[in-house]
């Protein structure tokens, strides 16, 4: 009488396929707004202190970018700057404030951002603005995207 074959050991699971590269580690938000304050201290000016709601309004924008690859002051929902920091509750007409926003892309440290907006007069008048005393940070990631990194700084004139 046959005996019945004794079980086959399981195969071992095939290997993952390799994904893509990963990116660069995140990038440290905090290392950009000491950066930030470092250099408007070293231009005379007050630190600027983190907002939530401009740091949500401004992590919002930077993965939106990179969702939809492009680069633009105007989202992916028709909305400027205005608009979408009033959609996270920061105001800028009711609180009759300075508000600006800088946007960078293609750059993934802290140090290469400031740099691109202290070598452009216009990002760079927006950092050394008395005016603004609040700011929030986004910064996100899309290796499909255009550009890869996309950064947002919203700047705001109140502590909210």
């Amino acid at each position: 009488m046959p005996q019945p074959a004794a079980p086959s050991p399981a195969p071992e699971p095939a290997a993952p396929e390799p994904g893509p590269p990963s990116p660069a580690p995140v990038p440290d938000i905090g290392e950009l707004v000491t950066l930030i304050n470092g250099y408007r201290s070293e231009n005379g000016l007050g630190p600027l202190v983190t907002s939530p709601a401009l740091t949500q309004a401004a992590q919002w924008m930077s993965e939106d970018m990179a969702a939809n690859g492009y680069l633009s002051h105007t989202d992916s929902l028709g909305r400027d700057n205005l608009g979408r920091l009033a959609a996270f509750g920061y105001d800028c007409t009711a609180y009759n404030t300075w508000c600006g926003e800088n946007l960078a892309a293609g750059t993934a440290t802290a140090r290469e951002t400031l740099d691109a907006w202290r070598n452009s007069a216009g990002h760079n008048d927006l950092l050394l603005n008395a005016d603004f005393v609040a700011l929030g940070i986004g910064c996100a990631y899309n290796g499909g995207s255009t550009y890869g990194w996309y950064w947002v700084i919203e700047l705001g004139g109140e502590a909210r």
